[in-house]
């Protein structure tokens, strides 16, 4: 079912082209991934689709009754509204509709009563409102905010806001889903939560995000724009851009075909000319041959656009000693909570490092102490750097720069006038844009900046903290380029799975204070985790089915307790349900799954619904507590 559509849609910025006769369809079960480069239009596409900007040509399309909520990246909640508070916000509209139900469910004997109430239902349960409550506390869960509801929102971090943001517009459960970069401030957790819970969504879904491995493993669709036209491609964005790089290669082959042709077909013409002189078939051929090579000249291919082009840099260094940063003793506290405790560590010339860890771990903490803007709680800790070590440190927020300068003052201060305009140039700043002031920069352009001043300096040790984020996907994997040509020591926090996986060889962690040391690349600690997780997960099998035979007797717990349990419960019937789907969808339209897919989903069936009935029973048992209390 089609919920929303851009139709031959024109968009304008003073002189600038943003759009050009761009289409997009957006229906109910699909997931899109919007991609483009920094200032390409995709938030232009977003903000035409919530209405708030109107198309200079063309039409936006949205079906009656559908709902459409964007993402945004600096929520504005009330300081004294607590996080449950905010969460219910979610549910207005979905609380509206069920009060209209229970005023038509009164009068159900009246045609046109009834008739409403179908419509009114249908939407109502299209958008989970039957099932708010436990999608509430499962979201809230996945995103870190389980135990805080009563937190209030002045006491949140930037990045808490972003992220209980996230959880609102997916509790509230559009029809359309529009998502801007929706994994920043995740940890890896919860992006690996949100790429399943977005395959399973319900409407329509369009994400803009630089996560690479998102966008391939939540999305089937992909659009990008480019020299203000929008191509549309069924594959994800891995597929989409192989596709393209193949066309463009095509593309540039043929050109440099046309222009051998153009130039034969020139040479001809003028040479038939010449020889034409009085003679008249001569001269009738040579004005057919001009013809010719006008109408061969309409039919050529442009010159390879500027989406053809790769940004390219590296990073120079000399060798540094063979130890380049030895570490003991280091502990730190934050707000009374331990982060880590007599940590060590020894960094090797040209390691390749990447530290991971659940938000509120320690990382960012780890990595001023490494950098030395903060020192440890023990008097005994020491902090050593190795010889003819030179850190650079990745700083996208430019600390120290002049904000009044322009960004062709600044590379002056470093460069020459011809080399600062070149280099800009090459980290996608047009000539125009150098006089930018730095003040007036967005989130990708002082990223751009941060990475430019860093090729400077001949670093032997990159330290850098979340490089990806605010770049597009081009400049990512010029970096990733970068970096894997780099000849010295990484040392890299990031969320970006991906891009650990090209630029890294060994993982650290920060788990329940203590720093954890793999000797292995992403893979060997994927391939850890996953372990860990599947012996947890037949642990948890045993304990689900104990509780499964031996439901709690009623009134045996106390009617706090049951409130507690009441939500995991919940939680439980939600998945349960939402795996029975799944696998009814496998069984009714079994063309696409193998004969033994078939046979492993029939019999995982009726243990689902077993399991649901149990389920079910618990929560019956456990809302009489709640209500005989």
């Amino acid at each position: 079912m089609l919920l929303a559509a851009l139709r031959n849609v024109e968009k304008f910025y003073g002189e600038q082209t943003v759009l050009e006769d761009a289409n997009l369809e957006l229906r109910d079960n699909t997931r899109t991934a919007l991609i483009g480069r920094n200032g390409a239009g995709k938030s232009t596409i977003l903000n035409l689709l919530t209405k708030l900007v109107e198309p200079d040509r063309g039409e936006i399309y949205l079906r009656d009754g559908v709902s459409v909520a964007k993402l945004e990246q600096d929520p504005n909640f009330a300081n004294h509204l607590s996080v449950e508070q905010i969460s219910e916000q979610a549910f207005d509209e979905l609380d509206k509709l069920e009060k209209r139900l229970e005023i038509l469910e009164a009068d159900l004997a009246d045609p046109k009563t009834y008739e409403e109430w179908e419509i009114v239902h249908e939407v109502f349960e299209r958008r989970g409102g039957y099932k708010r409550r436990s999608r509430r506390d499962a979201v809230l869960y996945a995103l870190g905010f389980r135990g805080r509801e009563q937190q209030l929102a002045s006491s949140l971090s930037g990045g808490e806001k972003t992220r209980l943001g996230l959880a609102k517009i997916l509790m509230a459960q559009p029809d359309v889903l529009l998502l801007d970069e929706p994994t920043n401030h995740l940890d890896m957790n919860m992006r690996a939560w949100l790429e399943k819970y977005l395959s399973f969504y319900p409407g329509a879904v369009l994400i803009v995000s630089h996560d690479r491995e998102l966008l391939d493993r939540s999305c089937s669709l992909t659009s990008e724009i480019a020299m203000a036209k929008l191509r549309s491609f069924k594959g994800n964005v891995s597929q989409y851009r192989a596709y393209r790089a193949e066309q463009l290669r095509l593309e540039e082959l043929t050109r440099k075909n046309q222009q051998a042709e153009h130039e034969r077909l020139d040479t001809a013409a003028k040479r038939m000319k010449k020889w034409a002189g009085q003679n008249a078939k001569l001269h009738r051929r040579a004005k057919a041959m001009e013809r010719r090579l006008e109408r061969f000249e309409d039919t050529m291919i442009a010159d390879a656009d500027l989406e053809a082009g790769k940004t390219r840099f590296g990073f120079d260094c000399e060798p540094s000693g063979e130890i380049v940063m030895q570490a003991k003793g280091l502990t730190k506290s934050f707000n009374d909570k331990l982060l880590f405790k007599n940590t060590e560590f020894t960094i090797r010339k040209e390691q390749r490092i990447a530290l991971v860890g659940a938000n509120g771990a320690g990382k960012s903490t780890f990595l001023k102490m490494l950098l030395g803007d903060i020192t440890s709680d023990s008097p005994n800790a020491n902090i050593q750097y190795g010889s003819r070590v030179r850190l650079g440190y990745y700083d996208q927020e430019l600390k120290g720069v002049n904000p009044d300068n322009t960004l062709i003052e600044e590379m002056i201060s470093l460069v020459g006038i011809t080399q600062a305009h070149n280099m800009l140039g090459q980290f996608m700043f047009p000539y125009d844009a150098q006089y930018k002031k730095i003040r007036d920069l967005s989130g990708g352009e002082k990223a751009r900046l941060a990475l430019l001043k860093l090729t400077l300096g001949e670093y032997n040790f990159l330290v850098l903290d979340e490089p990806t984020n605010h770049l597009d996907v081009e400049m990512i994997e010029a970096l990733e380029n970068a970096l894997m040509a780099y000849t010295g020591t990484l040392f890299i926090v990031s969320h970006d799975r991906r891009f650990i996986d090209k630029v890294t060889n060994i993982i650290w962690e920060i788990d329940k204070q203590e720093l954890i040391q793999y000797d292995g690349d992403w893979g060997y600690y994927q391939f850890l985790q996953n372990k860990k997780q599947e012996q947890e997960k037949e642990l948890g099998k045993s304990q689900k089915q104990i509780i499964v035979e031996k439901p709690k007797p009623k009134n045996k717990i106390s009617k706090w307790q049951a409130k507690q349990d009441i939500v995991q419960v919940e939680a439980s019937i939600e998945a349960l349900e939402t795996e029975l789907e799944q696998i009814q969808h496998k069984l009714t339209g079994a063309d696409g799954i193998s004969p033994e897919e078939i046979i492993e989903a029939s019999k995982r069936y009726p243990s689902l619904e077993q399991e649901l009935l149990n389920a079910m029973e618990n929560w019956e048992q456990l809302s009489e507590i709640i209500g005989d209390g």
